[in-house]
């Protein structure tokens, strides 16, 4: 039985079977999950497990050889990334140097042709939404990494995506900053109620910040639970 069949909802991710290979390299491996919408999974595995395959594949970003992914309704599985409805965080951040907080932010806006005065508005709301309101006219290189990753987050949230994609995007910090990070990534994502995919390999993370963990190797799931039956039945 599946996630949606248990609780009776439709979700609004459903991953059915989806296969990628590179080679002779199996990356992932027949996986399926549902995904209810204002979910928060995390996908826990160490390196080379194939979750941050699996996150490109729901993007758009790798093509699946096998398989479908389906998201509100919808079978996206041939889709090109910039037709489906996703916002993307990276470890790297991958904010524009030349650009300042501000037009980072702004730069998913733009590109939707939306009047500059909405534009403006909605950046002030994210940089006050992630307590960065004057630092909207700094480059990236005169931020702290936590700045940085905060700006990153809310260039993703800006055009308002269904599903927000997160890969590793804490691994990068110091200790310190992560596990603030964590919390105020995990707030955010609850007051918006965004449905949420986070890859991990810090189970510590996984169990703070998830409703659900999907334990990943050799891209399959070992075990998919909330973080309480990850922490007191795990599977391996």
């Amino acid at each position: 039985m599946n996630h949606s069949e248990e609780t009776g909802v439709e979700s609004y991710l459903h991953i059915v079977h989806v296969t990628k290979t590179f080679g002779d390299l199996v990356a992932v491996d027949d996986f399926s999950i549902d995904v209810q919408e204002g979910e928060f999974v995390c996908l826990l595995g160490p390196s080379g497990c194939g979750k941050t395959t699996l996150l490109r594949i729901i993007a758009g970003l790798e093509q699946q050889n096998v398989g479908e992914v389906h998201q509100g309704g919808e079978d996206v599985s041939r889709w090109p990334p910039r037709e489906r409805d996703f916002g993307i965080v990276f470890q790297s951040y991958a904010l524009f140097p030349n650009l300042t907080a501000a037009q980072n932010i702004a730069y998913g806006l733009e590109t939707r042709k939306l009047p500059r005065k909405e534009i403006t508005a909605r950046v002030a709301e994210l940089l006050e939404l992630v307590g960065l309101p004057d630092v909207g006219h700094k480059y990236p290189s005169q931020l702290s990494g936590g700045q940085q990753q905060r700006i990153a987050l809310v260039r993703a949230l800006a055009p308002s995506p269904g599903l927000l994609l997160l890969d590793e995007p804490l691994s990068a910090l110091d200790a310190r900053v992560r596990v603030s990070l964590r919390l105020e990534i995990r707030h955010l994502q609850k007051r918006l109620g965004i449905t949420t995919i986070f890859v991990t390999h810090d189970q510590e993370e996984a169990l703070v910040m998830a409703d659900r963990i999907v334990v990943m190797n050799q891209g399959r799931s070992d075990q998919v639970g909330t973080p309480e039956e990850i922490y007191t039945s795990p599977a391996t």
